[in-house]
């Protein structure tokens, strides 16, 4: 791991010695950038501790200081829902979020990682493979380019389970639930005759404990860092996005006012965040898995593989495919991103 990033870091000290080797950025080096990000998450989380705050430190250490980003918390300066709008104005500069909350305008939004349906990735290695290297990424940039944003890729934030207070031991076991749900998750579970609403976080615990919900739903981590295993018992699987994709945004006024060879330090930083978030979260999860379950009075269950396919086949294939037929005429990039999609699927054996 620790080698990984030293290549990383390796490659952007070369890169920048290439570009100014060959004339390098036209503004005077020692000109200093500032920049706010906005961070979807809350003091102490573990995006913030364990992948935004190593990537704004290895910024300003990789730029010598003539990048330097502070960090503001969820909604300290602009409300989630609010995050694009103030990249494009240029108001924040750069921000973790999710391409789902702007679907609506944002046709790209309803294929990008954060709206993967149940079980189209199954390991971190297949994310890595559907998103950075089969082009889905790269629809999506191209997108929100036209929309003033620049995009540094889609990144792991764990993997989605859900909780519950009772157990849930079937897709029929659905029928009737509360459970706060987002996006795809949401449609997923009201399709089995569950009734999910969108609450932010940290109304969960309130609402689960006075019986407004019956469970929750979302990358594990907030399952512990919340506390939610004292109000619900019952951790239900298999993990349903292996896993749960967010982005990284920029403003793309600020992305091109920055010289080459910084926007090469900051590209090579976002590859190193999402590596740091991606292990922090697969080795936390192991050791939730192996330890605390015990400690908390955790039970863990788990859907049949029958539950399994019957998702893939009843609900995230048909909903792929109403996703192509409502927002392809939108923009022709969600029919072509299904498409890489499904493929995928069918060369991995998840469908025929």
């Amino acid at each position: 791991m620790k080698n990984k990033k030293l290549v990383l870091l390796g490659m952007a000290v070369l890169i920048t010695l290439g570009l100014l080797a060959v004339g390098g950025p036209s503004v005077a080096a020692d000109k200093v950038y500032n920049w706010k990000f906005q961070s979807h998450h809350t003091p102490g989380s573990l995006a913030v501790e364990q992948a935004i705050k190593p990537f704004i430190e290895r910024v300003e250490k990789m730029s010598g200081g003539r990048l330097k980003i502070s960090l503001h918390y969820a909604g300290e300066l602009v409300d989630y829902a609010e995050v694009d709008k103030a990249l494009q104005a240029n108001m924040i500069q750069i921000s973790n979020t999710s391409s789902l909350f702007f679907r609506g305008a944002f046709p790209m939004g309803w294929v990008s990682a954060p709206n993967m349906p149940p079980f189209v990735t199954r390991s971190n290695d297949e994310f890595n493979e559907l998103f950075h290297h089969r082009g889905i990424d790269k629809l999506v940039g191209e997108a929100l380019e036209e929309r003033g944003i620049h995009f540094l890729g889609s990144h792991s934030v764990g993997n989605t389970y859900f909780w519950s207070k009772k157990p849930i031991k079937s897709l029929e076991d659905l029928k009737g639930f509360k459970v706060r749900f987002f996006g795809s998750m949401s449609d997923f579970v009201e399709h089995f005759g569950a009734s999910p609403v969108m609450l932010p976080h940290p109304e969960t615990y309130m609402a689960i404990a006075t019986g407004t919900l019956d469970g929750s739903g979302t990358a594990w981590w907030l399952y512990r860092d919340l506390k939610l295993y004292e109000v619900c018992k019952y951790f239900i699987g298999p993990a349903f996005q292996v896993p749960q994709g967010m982005e990284l945004w920029t403003s793309k006024k600020a992305w091109d006012d920055l010289p080459a060879d910084l926007q090469a330090i900051v590209e090579t930083a976002a590859e190193a965040f999402n590596q740091d978030y991606m292990d922090a979260v697969t080795i936390q999860e192991r050791e939730m898995f192996n330890k605390s379950f015990k400690e908390w009075g955790t039970t863990y269950i788990e859907f049949s593989d029958n539950d399994v396919q019957r998702i893939t086949n009843e609900f995230s294939l048909p909903y792929l495919d109403k996703i192509a037929a409502e927002q392809g005429a939108n923009d022709p990039r969600v029919i072509k991103a299904i498409e890489i999609i499904k493929q995928f699927m069918k060369d991995y054996g998840y469908i025929n």
